[in-house]
């Protein structure tokens, strides 16, 4: 038998869903084709949150709706919105997942090295790649893990296969894939797929032994055919994703030193998922959600990357640490007192899995996850620090919580928050906010325009950020918009 997890309704941008479950959806997707339709071969569970008790769902309360769906009963019964819907059953087909990663090896080394495919068919890289660099966000960035790790990173002829890798929002795991019955699409938050495979050791590109499993080793394999490896992950994941292991020890009592051939960012007070144009609506959370986009570090590094692979150092690491106190707990960060926001209090602790189908979480001596200190705003002190928390209008945070009707007090999948500050001090004493007003930290709009100059100037220095980036920021700086905001 193997288990699967099904939420209704979360991990969607869509405002529409707040009033729960997916447009009228009522079945219960499975990852695989059940091998038999007998109930008394499967067992259902629900439960409201990740940590609340499992309650079975007898049998007259459910059906197969076909091999691949189950249907609650009595017919038309909707799913809980955000409930964790457990279902252990007996499966068939299972795919072979993990040739994936040896088919990319193989379509990268073609693309670079070959002259044509066995038809005859031309490379139609031409002469082949001078360099080849790869990029990837979230499930591709966490697929880049497990490809260097693995060793996919040199094909069958003993070349090496990427000269550059950035893995973007990928945290300190990896994908559910190289598995029998893998389900690649998983992602581990604090509320939805804890319990599956993600988060393994070795978390680091440092080489270190994990006292806690007592395995040795590296995400980099120092075999001759690691590339140049940059990772960079917004304040999310370091909440939901263990990030801050990629730079500790295990038990996040030291900071690593990473080796010369990688490097780590944060994108400070940016959320998962998060791109230019974004809004802060609410959606499924309590707190409006953050617009704060990280492309623009983004560009600058992946621009970088490519120099570095040509001979040129890129920006140094750029993340929190222990030993100057930017790490914290969750228990120890000094968030101000914001008017209509709700704290989040807990983040998305790491254990070993020894069982994904039970399961079995052993968090008997867990890793210790931190996440990054901030300052009075509430805006993060360390890692990049692009102009929207350099210069701040507002409070962004990598953290959020559910909603009614979905699950109060579990964090909101893998979005932010998002807290403007006042115009002026009347407004804000009007409030009882205690972080100062725009008036009171700029003056005026020229100052901010000033600030955000100045801002921008260091950041193109750093190599942090583009030249034609630094000056959209100038432009929106001076833009109506932002001038508008200092009149209310």
């Amino acid at each position: 038998a193997i288990r699967e997890e099904i939420i209704i309704g979360t991990r969607s941008r869509d405002d529409s869903l707040q009033r729960g479950g997916a447009r009228g959806q009522n079945l219960l997707g499975l990852s695989y084709d059940a091998a038999t339709l007998d109930q008394s071969q499967a067992r259902p569970t629900v439960r409201r949150g990740e940590q609340n008790p499992r309650v079975e769902i007898p049998a007259s309360r459910w059906t197969y709706a076909n091999s691949r769906a189950v249907e609650l009963l009595p017919a038309g019964t909707r799913p809980e919105p955000g409930a964790i819907y457990e279902f252990h059953y007996p499966a068939k087909d299972p795919r072979v997942l993990g040739v994936g990663l040896a088919a990319t090896r193989d379509l990268v080394s073609f693309l670079r090295a070959g002259a044509a495919d066995p038809r005859g068919n031309p490379n139609p890289a031409g002469s082949g790649a001078k360099r080849t660099l790869a990029f990837g966000a979230s499930q591709a960035g966490r697929f880049l893990r497990d490809f260097v790790r693995d060793g996919f990173n040199q094909d069958e002829s003993a070349r090496k296969v990427f000269d550059g890798v950035l893995a973007h929002t990928a945290g300190a795991g990896g994908v559910f894939l190289n598995y029998e019955f893998g389900q690649p699409n998983r992602t581990g938050t604090q509320h939805e797929d804890r319990t599956f495979p993600e988060n393994t050791f070795p978390f680091s590109a440092a080489r270190m032994t994990d006292p806690v499993t007592g395995k040795s080793g590296g995400l980099l394999r120092n075999d001759g055919f690691d590339p140049l490896w940059m990772e960079t992950n917004t304040s999310t994941e370091y909440w939901q994703k263990g990030a801050s292991l990629t730079v500790t020890d295990p038990l996040g009592q030291r900071d690593v030193e990473l080796p010369a051939n990688a490097r780590a960012y944060l994108i400070a007070g940016t959320q998962h998922g998060a791109t230019s144009g974004m809004t802060s609506t609410r959606g499924l959370c309590v707190n409006p959600r953050n617009p704060h986009s990280p492309t623009p570090a983004q560009r600058a590094l992946l621009i970088a990357l490519d120099e570095w692979v040509g001979g040129k150092a890129p920006p140094d690491t750029r993340t929190p640490r222990v030993m100057d106190g930017t790490f914290t707990t969750v228990d120890n960060l000094k968030f101000p007192a914001i008017p209509g926001i709700k704290v989040a209090r807990r983040i998305n602790e790491q254990g070993v899995l020894t069982d994904w189908v039970a399961p079995v979480y052993d968090m008997s001596k867990p890793y210790r996850v931190l996440i990054t200190q901030i300052d009075a705003d509430g805006n993060e002190i360390a890692g990049i620090r692009l102009p929207e928390i350099a210069v701040p209008l507002a409070t962004h945070t990598g953290w959020n919580e559910y909603r009614a009707p979905y699950p109060e007090g579990e964090l909101c999948d893998r979005d932010g928050s998002y807290a403007p500050f006042a115009a002026n001090r009347a407004e804000r004493e009007a409030k009882n906010d205690p972080r100062l007003s725009l008036e009171e930290r700029y003056g005026d709009h020229a100052g901010y325009v000033r600030r955000v100059e100045q801002a921008v100037k260091q950041l193109v220095a750093d190599r942090l950020l583009l030249a034609e980036d630094g000056e959209l920021f100038i432009a929106k700086a001076r833009s109506e918009e932002i001038a508008k905001r200092f009149t209310r």
